[in-house]
Formats: structure tokens, C-alpha cells, sequence
């Protein structure tokens, strides 16, 4: 698994308004967390995250926090709702031998036998949550899709035993579909269209019009007197 360093700093102030004028700096917020140990809270460069976030591969965290190197993971990133950008993060130390929960990616390999035949592809799970060490963590998970035929999926419970890690996701889920495209019916050219049919109440009222009842709302009108 690769590498990356980043350099952070420890964050004394705590509260919104702390965060958000770090944020209006180009600064991100984020909690390095440990077990048995007590949190820090510290602040990066919105640019250094990007080889971190913006990527399918797992990597290593080599958190610089005050001159001191931490080996750490990403578990969480949040993101402002409006504009999208990075605004806080949530780091795990690492340590040897102590078996970490962790969302890996999903990488498909080859072409799917029912996608040459007009099928599509429906990718479900993109991340898997495995049980690892810190030194066997994956960049990503491969499922091969090359016998994948329209009407099939590929579940959890078919992917290769890997000694390395064990993954916990539901065996039964679906990570990845070769589904029939949608057809859409047409309608066949010169075809006349269907005639309006009359609604039942407007033909009734007609009916009692000619019978001498009067239409609804209306007064019937008195029959003149006979002339003795």
C-alpha cells in the first residue's frame, strides 16, 4: 500500500467559529483518533487532502503533526453541502498488530460477457468494510466480471478467500449486476390515435335533457296552466 505524507497542525481553539475561519484560510479541521488514547484535534491544507480523498486507491497516512510522524488511516471525510469542499476529516493511528475496521475500494476488472450483448453495467458497492492489520491493508479489492451475463451479479459470499483480511459486509449483498437495458415502446408510425371517449356524466346529462329534466343547478320550469 502506498504512502502519503501531510503535514498538520495541532488545533487549540475548538468551536464553529475556530473551524470556519480555518476553513476561509485554505485550512481543513480533523480529529486524529487512537485506541486508548486520548484525541487530537489539528489542521491541514485543503490542497495537500486531495491525493488523499481523490483517489480508488487506499492509502497510508504519514501525519506530521508538530514534528512528530503518525502513521494513520482516513476513516471519514465530510464535505460542505453547497460548495463541495473537504470540510473535516477524521484520521485512525495505526499500530502493529491491532486489527482495524476499514472501507476499501472495489476495483472491476475486465468486460462483462452481457455487456456484448447490450446489457449494462449496475456497480452497487463500490467500497467493501474488511476486519485487517495495518500492514495488509489493500489498496483495493478486485472482482472480475469477465463471465458476468445479463440477469447476473456478483455477491459478497463469491469473492476469493483472502487470508489477509476478512471482509464483514452481508454475504447475500450484491456487489456488482449485469442488468438488460430499458426498452422503450415507440409508437408505430401512421397509427391513428385513439378516439376521445365521452365521459359517462356528460352523456347522462344529455339523457335527462331529452327526457324534460333540467340540467343540474337548473330550476325546472313550471308546466303552463290549462286553459278551461
Amino acid at each position: 500500500m502506498a504512502d502519503i505524507t501531510i503535514n498538520a497542525e495541532a488545533r487549540p481553539k475548538l468551536g464553529g467559529s475556530s473551524a470556519k475561519s480555518l476553513r476561509n484560510s485554505g485550512r481543513v479541521p480533523g480529529v486524529l483518533y487512537g485506541h486508548g488514547e486520548a484525541s487530537i484535534p489539528f489542521h491541514v491544507k485543503e490542497l495537500d487532502l486531495r491525493p488523499l480523498i481523490y483517489t480508488k486507491e487506499t492509502h497510508i497516512v504519514n501525519l506530521n503533526l508538530d514534528g512528530k510522524a503518525t502513521k494513520s488511516i482516513l476513516r471519514e471525510v465530510q464535505f460542505d453541502p453547497i460548495t463541495d469542499r473537504v470540510s473535516h476529516i477524521d484520521l485512525i493511528i495505526l499500530h502493529a498488530g491491532e486489527k482495524i475496521r476499514i472501507d476499501v475500494p472495489v476495483s472491476l476488472i475486465g468486460t462483462a460477457a452481457g455487456v456484448k450483448d447490450g446489457g449494462i453495467i449496475d456497480f452497487v458497492m463500490h467500497k467493501l468494510s474488511i476486519n485487517v492489520l495495518p500492514d495488509q491493508i489493500p489498496q483495493h479489492i478486485e472482482v472480475d466480471i469477465s463471465e458476468l451475463k445479463i440477469g447476473h451479479g456478483v455477491h459478497v459470499k463469491e469473492l476469493p478467500v483472502n487470508e489477509a483480511y476478512s471482509i464483514l459486509a452481508d454475504e447475500n449483498a450484491v456487489i456488482v449486476a449485469c442488468v438488460a437495458p430499458k426498452v422503450v415502446e415507440e409508437p408505430v408510425a401512421g397509427a391513428a390515435p385513439e378516439a376521445a371517449v365521452e365521459p359517462e356524466l356528460v352523456a347522462a346529462k344529455g339523457k335527462k335533457e331529452e327526457e324534460g329534466e333540467a340540467p343540474a343547478g337548473e330550476k325546472k320550469s313550471a308546466p303552463a296552466a290549462e286553459k278551461k
